[in-house]
């Protein structure tokens, strides 16, 4: 999953970064997703609720934050979908 191929399908940049972060780390806090994907820390929220809104990831309410991809399955069948 390339983050130019994730941005042409609609995401943003840090959305894209986020859910490549996410897929490789299989789940994370925004401190970890921050480090992996290059992305500030306090985007890293904007970028969850962004993919959360798509439908590619869950995240736990807990203190902190805790956020996972959704199975690659539904990645697929959710970009076939929409696009």
């Amino acid at each position: 999953m390339a983050i130019d191929q994730l941005e042409q399908l609609g995401l943003s940049t840090y959305a894209a970064r986020t859910l490549v972060a996410l897929v490789a780390l299989g789940s994370g806090t925004a401190k970890d997703v921050s480090e992996v994907a290059d992305v500030p820390r306090t985007r890293v929220y904007d970028a969850v609720e962004e993919l959360q809104e798509e439908g590619l990831v869950d995240i736990q309410q807990s203190t902190p934050k805790q956020f996972w991809p959704v199975s690659t399955e539904t990645l697929s069948r959710s970009f076939e979908r929409t696009y």
